[in-house]
């Protein structure tokens, strides 16, 4: 097996895809940095609930948080060749809501406005969600930034992906007995 350590970044720049090398501190790297945060926090979270209580879903959800670590993958391939590579289409999202509005139909409405809070499980969703959401961040600027119009599939995927893990930490208290703790307006 060929060493991992290949020297070529020493001097703070990095391969892309297309074999172009720009500065680590680029605002694709940038984002794709981010999409590895994201992916290996991901992992995180299956290892929990491979780890957690027995839930109706629970083979399902890690599953599809499976399939989401390989679009994340996926996305990362598509922004490192500058969109010559495409790997998402829109029935990505649309499976992605379809799984939200799911989970959604088996939970009873929310009210009001919740703390990130219950159990381990959960809590570990909401800070993959708030990571899913800078990278949301990331990736609008390098979109701007290089002027790709309109926004490609992947964007998309990314923007559902938030809502799907907001509603997956909810539904995880549901399923584990995890208390929401309701948010209280200081006087």
């Amino acid at each position: 097996m060929e060493s991992i350590v290949t020297k070529t970044g020493d001097q703070g720049t990095t391969g892309t895809l297309e074999g172009e090398r720009v500065s680590k501190d680029s605002s694709l790297i940038e984002l794709n940095g981010t999409l590895d945060e994201l992916n290996a926090y991901l992992g995180v979270v299956t290892s929990l609930l491979k780890q957690s209580a027995a839930f109706t879903d629970k083979e399902e959800i890690i599953e599809t948080i499976e399939w989401i670590q390989n679009g994340l993958y996926n996305m990362g391939s598509e922004v490192s060749s500058n969109f010559t590579i495409i790997r998402f289409e829109a029935h990505h999202s649309d499976l992605l809501e379809e799984k939200l509005d799911a989970m959604t139909e088996k939970m009873p409405p929310q009210t009001k406005f919740i703390l990130y809070s219950g159990t381990l499980e959960a809590t570990q969703v909401h800070v993959a969600r708030s990571i899913t959401r800078r990278a949301e961040r990331c990736f609008v600027r390098y979109l701007n930034e290089i002027g790709e119009t309109p926004y490609p599939d992947s964007y998309q995927f990314i923007n559902r992906l938030s809502d799907y893990l907001f509603t997956l930490a909810r539904y995880l208290n549901q399923e584990l007995k995890g208390e929401e703790i309701v948010t209280i307006i200081w006087e």
